[in-house]
């Protein structure tokens, strides 16, 4: 026995050793006729039988000795590649991606060096060649070189694509409900359930592939979009085992280090994204409250937290921590790769002079012009914690891989704010002093189950998401005291309140996709998808009476809700709680999809290819609430159905290669827009800060677009392109958020009838060695878009007698002279912006970025009769990034970043004729960043 465990271990032992002195040449063999990995390629070293062979998907893995080696990439019918010069370094992984063209007329070697292929920009590019749809991307090796730590800072250079809030994605100026998110394929609801688009700040770089943007529906995508569908693609096999811990600093002289920053004491585990119950309701839901006080109601009261005003303490700077782990794993049989990252983020803001404006049409002039309604100013706060984990795991045979994606995100926002608030156009104007405390804590669960198979011609793909997302906002509460000559009160809006809502949603996706292979020229395709979501939603409202008869002697909230101020037998003037939560507000939506799809890929000449098929997509939503209606009535909704659709999207597409690096693309298809479940309630939400107040639709419809596109493209090198591209896009019912009749601070979604959209984008990426050899390190990039909007104001209901938009305000002015027909769309920006100069030197280990971003004034809120529309600014983002990598094996890695080196101020103003009114102004001002990070 002991003779069989020393011989074992001897072979362990001496398979180790063997193992410790090697390295391993890894990568993908990518189809330059497609753009797609090409299943069964060799790799070899050249002039040995020592090789490998690529799987279904292109990736290879080569175990060889350390030193240099040329290596051979064969297939059939394709032109070879020796690719001299590889370098392999014990223990260590050289990571090479190849394109292998296809010449059944040529087939003596190409010869290349290693340099030359090493960064995968090349790949992203063959696939943005070759691929049916119009897609634009950024890949893995462009986040390196830039030294991007999340998506939002990298997405900005992709053509016609802005990111809002340094976490949105618009693309082509359209975002929202007209822009979606999917990773691995799978569609990712965001963070907030309100917003169609995803918090894409949550994705680290370090974990994706690539990120490709489709401009163009086929029929295998999702229908659910018309600006654009962004793909994340995570990393299933790491190239090489690593860890890596990053730390970042960030100081805002505006913002950080300010001894008179707002806050309050919310819970001990606020750091960590959540509430550890401190702000939960201290009463049941369902608790009756009696509207004469008693021993209950007093007793009830007490059980409030008393804290309703602000403090000032001094805040601390940014600060960010990632770690990260991966590795593949190579067996006999199996090949397993797993990655692991944890990022965690704590930004403070704080905007001093905030302003909040609201003004309407003047009725008591002939000369119609502005009146404010109110304006607000005061100090704003916000610490925001972002954690995020992903975990994957893969294992993969030649013909077989099955994997799983784990991703969670939590997110606690808390708020404070304290202003001044003067009403204007009240009978008796009024001057209010108003405290804000607000937490908003969001969280995200998504596993996605995938498997890709293959069976000689045919080709499988499936994948299952499961999401769990919450959304809650425990005890946010607001207090408003009149402080007009010195009098205090709260009379005429005054008031203290407090609310609390929640929202849970579940979904589940499940698709899958074949593709058969009918010849080498010829690609049948067909799949389905079946998608549920359920969402549940109440609030629970808050108010303390009696306001009228209780003075006031302090303009600190603090001072309202102690002891001597509290209802009691003995002091029967006192305040006391009461429930003022309404019925409506509280809905449980449920939505179902089913589709499915027929497509063909055809190579129909040499040069010419077609793509078209039809996708079937039926879609129903239901609503259990009290329906809220026009008249005021209620009336009681169960399990309602709501939307029922079955819609046809045909899609056509041609692309026509005028040569082997210039491409003619055209394109035409249906696609949709669909109502969130908020927009398509009864709920009346109020946000304090904005003091807008958003009304439910459950009428509402959904939207449906006809897309057209022409593009023209040019590679002149592997890396290099230029791009010009035209759309068309016809809305049918597009969905718009309206201000009410009359009432300048309630919305209301609404389908505002005909809008047309169409517009050019023209990109080019070039390196400028080819001025002097000098400026080889040097490559500049940029994009523009020219967007024009129109939507008809004839089509356009406001009410619901079915008064348009456009009769709303001739009859408000009396007269249609000066009244426009067709307005722009709203959302959707007139031009963008996008360009980059960057300086990339890999011996000295030293890469600079400077890029910079606008979009046009764009329509953010549509008015009606005697309220003016919303306009928001231009903003000018300039940034500047600077990494230098050291240390003996490259290490460790320190980056400076300058955000908002113009100091732009985000603006938002109303707009009616030549005038033009502050709604909002906020001032980030300039954040300088330090980050190091060191790989094991």
């Amino acid at each position: 026995m002991n003779k069989v465990l020393l011989t074992l271990g001897l072979i362990i032992g001496a398979a180790t050793l063997s193992l410790a002195q090697q390295g391993f040449l890894r990568g993908q063999i990518i189809d330059g006729s497609n753009g797609e990995g090409l299943f069964g390629a060799t790799v070899t070293k050249q002039g040995t039988t020592q090789g490998s062979v690529a799987d279904f998907d292109g990736n290879f893995s080569l175990a060889l000795a350390p030193g240099t080696h040329n290596i051979m990439v064969q297939f059939v019918s394709y032109q070879p590649q020796t690719i001299e010069g590889v370098v392999i370094v014990e223990g260590e992984v050289t990571n090479l991606n190849i394109t292998l063209s296809e010449d059944v007329q040529q087939l003596e070697a190409v010869v290349v060096t290693a340099e030359q292929i090493r960064d995968n920009e090349v790949a992203l590019m063959a696939v943005q060649r070759k691929s049916a749809n119009t897609i634009d991307g950024i890949s893995s090796a462009a986040f390196t070189k830039v030294g991007d730590s999340n998506l939002s800072s990298a997405m900005n250079r992709v053509t016609g694509v802005t990111v809002q809030g340094g976490k949105y994605v618009y693309v082509r100026g359209l975002g929202d409900r007209y822009t979606k998110t999917s990773m691995n394929g799978m569609i990712v609801p965001g963070l907030d359930p309100d917003r169609n688009d995803v918090q894409i700040d949550i994705f680290p770089t370090a974990i994706l592939e690539n990120v490709m943007v489709y401009k163009t529906f086929s029929p295998n995508l999702n229908g659910d979009f018309a600006g654009g569908l962004v793909d994340i693609q995570t990393k299933a096999f790491p190239e090489e085992k690593s860890t890596s811990v990053s730390l970042s600093m960030g100081y805002n002289p505006d913002m950080h280090f300010k001894s008179n920053n707002v806050s309050y004491d919310g819970s001990s585990t606020d750091f960590l994204g959540w509430d550890n119950g401190d702000r939960e309701l201290p009463i049941a839901k369902d608790t009756e409250i009696p509207t004469l006080p008693n021993d209950f109601v007093a007793e009830t009261t007490r059980k409030f937290n008393p804290t309703m005003g602000v403090d000032r303490s001094r805040n601390f700077m940014d600060v960010g921590v990632s770690v990260l782990h991966r590795n593949q794993i190579q067996r006999e049989k199996v090949t397993w790769g797993y990655n692991a990252i944890l990022n965690y983020k704590s930004t403070n803001t704080f905007y001093q002079g905030f302003e909040r404006k609201r003004y309407e049409k003047d009725r008591t002039t002939s000369e119609v012009a502005l009146e404010r309604d109110f304006s607000a100013v005061g100090d704003l706060s916000a610490k925001n914690i972002l954690w995020s984990g992903l975990a994957t795991l893969a294992a993969k045979t030649d013909n077989h891989t099955i994997g799983t994606t784990l991703l969670h995100t939590q997110n606690g926002v808390s708020t404070a704010l304290t202003r001044e608030m003067n009403f204007t156009s009240l009978n008796n104007p009024t001057k209010i002093h108003n405290d804000i405390l607000g937490y908003t804590q969001r969280s995200m669960t998504n596993n996605i189950t995938y498997g890709k198979h293959s069976f000689g011609k045919l080709r499988v793909d499936w994948s299952n998401s499961l999401l769990f997302s919450k959304m809650s906002d425990p005890d946010y509460r607001d207090t408003r005291i009149n402080e007009d000559d010195d009098d205090l009160a709260f009379r005429n809006g005054g008031g203290i309140s407090r609310f609390w809502r929640s929202l849970d949603e579940v979904s589940e996706s499940l698709k899958a996709d074949l593709t058969y292979s009918l010849n080498d020229n010829n690609k049948l395709k067909a799949g389905g998808l079946m998608s549920f979501r359920n969402r549940e939603f109440d609030v629970n409202n808050y108010a303390y009476e009696p306001i009228s008869a209780f003075d006031v002697e302090s303009l600190d909230p603090n001072d309202l809700l102690v002891e001597e101020n509290l209802y009691s037998s003995s002091n029967p003037d006192g305040l006391y709680i009461q429930d003022n939560s309404n019925a409506y507000n509280d809905y449980e939506g449920r939505q179902n999809i089913f589709a499915a799809y027929l497509m063909n890929e055809m190579q129909m000449t040499p040069k010419l290819k077609s793509i078209y098929g039809v996708r079937v997509e039926n879609a129903n939503m239901f609503y259990s609430g009290v329906r809220l209606n026009e008249d005021g009535t209620e009336q009681l909704e169960d399990n309602t159905k709501t939307l029922n659709e079955t819609n046809f999207l045909p899609s056509v597409s041609l692309v026509y290669a005028l040569r082997d690096d210039m491409n003619l693309r055209g394109s035409f298809n249906k696609t949709l827009a669909r109502p969130s479940f908020k927009e398509k309630s009864s709920a009346f939400i109020e946000d304090p800060i904005t003091r807008i107040r958003f009304s439910g639709n459950l009428d509402i419809k959904q939207a449906e677009i006809l897309n057209y596109d022409l593009r023209w493209e040019y590679f002149f090198t592997a890396s290099e392109m230029f791009s010009v591209s035209f759309f068309y896009k016809d809305f049918t019912d597009h969905i718009a958020l309206v201000f009410f009749p009359n009432s300048p601070g309630q919305l209301k979604p609404r389908n505002v009838g005909e809008a047309t959209v169409y517009g050019s984008e023209i990109e080019v990426r070039k390196n400028l060695g080819m001025i002097s050899s000098s400026l080889e390190n040097l490559s500049l990039g940029g994009n523009f878009s020219y967007v024009i909007s129109k939507v008809n104001r004839k089509t356009v209901a406001v009410n619901e007698e079915g008064q348009t938009e456009y009769d709303s305000e001739v009859e408000y002015k009396g007269t249609d002279e000066g009244v426009n027909q067709y307005r722009d769309m709203s959302g959707q920006s007139p031009y963008v912006v996008n360009g980059y100069l960057n300086y990339d030197n890999r011996l000295l280990g030293l890469n600079a970025n400077l890029s910079y971003n606008v979009q046009g004034e764009t329509i953010t809120f549509i008015g009606t009769s005697n309220v003016p529309d919303v306009y928001t600014k231009p903003f000018q983002s300039l940034n500047l990034k600077v990494s230098k990598t050291f240390g003996e094996e490259a290490n460790s890695q320190v980056s400076f970043t300058a955000k908002n080196i113009l100091n732009s101020e985000k603006q938002q103003v109303y707009k009616f004729g030549n005038e033009e009114e502050l709604f909002s102004l906020y001032k980030p001002g300039r954040l300088f960043q330090l980050k190091y990070t060191y790989t094991f």
